[in-house]
């Protein structure tokens, strides 16, 4: 662990120093071409903001990695079970469709379909879930694999984008994900998972400095989409060497409140019957605010609540899975309760 952290430490912090050195860019560019987020009823912010910062993420990470696998080509090299031109197209894919999303704008349905094409793209590269594991019978999924996959890099694309709605939410959330991250895959032996996971801190905390409340800037859907994309295929990396259950389980657990989020959601518009891409102020942290909690307190709330469960998943791992389902049900039940909880102070 100490000999992964000293490794990857001076790169960690060079992708840090490029990411916070191009906030005074982007700044820039998104206020000269009017790529600002301009304040509405459903927003919390007053004044508009740019609305671009994924650019600092995207290409801090992309300089520091060609920088890490020119220094390290002994350990830069990509696993044999997948293909490093899939790999990086798709995360380049999802930055790129989040980048024009945040420009111009693009239709729900559509961002749909193209997230799906991107999942099927890894999928195709070798990142594949062929096989799950049910009280110990393995089932190979055929070619419902490919489908399987590209749901599951929707899911956690769209939940990343979920918890981008207030200032430090999602990148604070995905930093503490990742440091788990390397944690576990340090512990596992999954080194590769470990050198992306470090970086990507380093180039979540540059733009997180800025995001921080009150924030300068917000990620946009091109820190959101290529966030989500990268950590649903750095939990697919893990699974050549750790269990399949441990390596879904870890994301699963860490990103579990937004994807409840998304699935009350969903019923909930169902039931009124709205369009599920409908834009509400229903989401989570918007209850939490009309209860009267501010900004600083739900994302301390929301952080503590990831730790927790970061430990968790850190005990899946270290139990090698045993007590995997048992943990995660548990923690199904805590989600469950949260929810409810929030629900009757808001009937109050």
């Amino acid at each position: 662990m100490m000999w992964m952290l000293k490794a990857l430490l001076p790169y960690a912090l060079l992708a840090f120093a490029i990411s916070a050195t191009l906030y005074p860019l982007v700044k820039i560019t998104a206020k000269r071409f009017k790529w600002m987020d301009i304040p509405e009823e459903r927003k919390i912010h007053k004044v508009p903001l740019p609305r671009i910062g994924g650019v600092m993420i995207f290409i801090s990470f992309i300089i520091t990695a060609l920088i890490y696998k020119k220094m390290n080509p002994q350990l830069a090299v990509l696993h044999k079970y997948f293909s490093e031109l899939g790999f990086i197209l798709s995360a380049t894919a999802a930055f790129l469709l989040g980048f024009i999303d945040d420009i111009i704008g693009i239709r729900a349905l559509k961002k749909l379909i193209l997230q799906f094409a991107i999942g099927l793209t890894i999928a195709f590269s070798g990142l594949i879930i062929d096989n799950v594991t049910v009280l110990g019978i393995q089932i190979h999924l055929g070619l419902f694999s490919y489908a399987l996959t590209a749901i599951w890099v929707v899911a956690l694309i769209n939940a990343v984008n979920l918890m981008d709605g207030m200032d430090g939410l999602a990148s604070g959330i995905m930093i503490i994900s990742l440091i788990f991250t390397f944690w576990i895959s340090t512990l596992e032996g999954n080194y590769f998972v470990t050198t992306l996971s470090g970086i990507l801190i380093g180039s979540i905390f540059g733009f997180y400095i800025f995001n921080f409340p009150k924030a300068k800037i917000f990620m946009g859907d091109s820190g959101s989409y290529f966030l989500g994309c990268m950590y649903s295929m750095i939990a697919m990396m893990g699974m050549k060497k750790t269990s399949m259950a441990i390596m879904m389980a870890i994301p699963l657990v860490l990103l579990l409140i937004p994807i409840a989020d998304v699935i009350y959601i969903t019923v909930r518009r169902t039931k009124r019957h709205q369009g599920i891409f409908h834009a509400d102020k229903n989401h989570i942290h918007h209850r939490l605010l009309s209860l009267g909690f501010n900004t600083m307190q739900i994302n301390f709330l929301m952080y503590l609540v990831c730790t927790v469960f970061g430990l968790i998943a850190l005990l899946i791992a270290l139990t090698g899975g045993r007590f995997g389902l048992l943990f995660f049900f548990l923690i199904i039940c805590l989600v469950i309760a949260g929810f409810a909880v929030v629900r009757i102070l808001e009937r109050r």
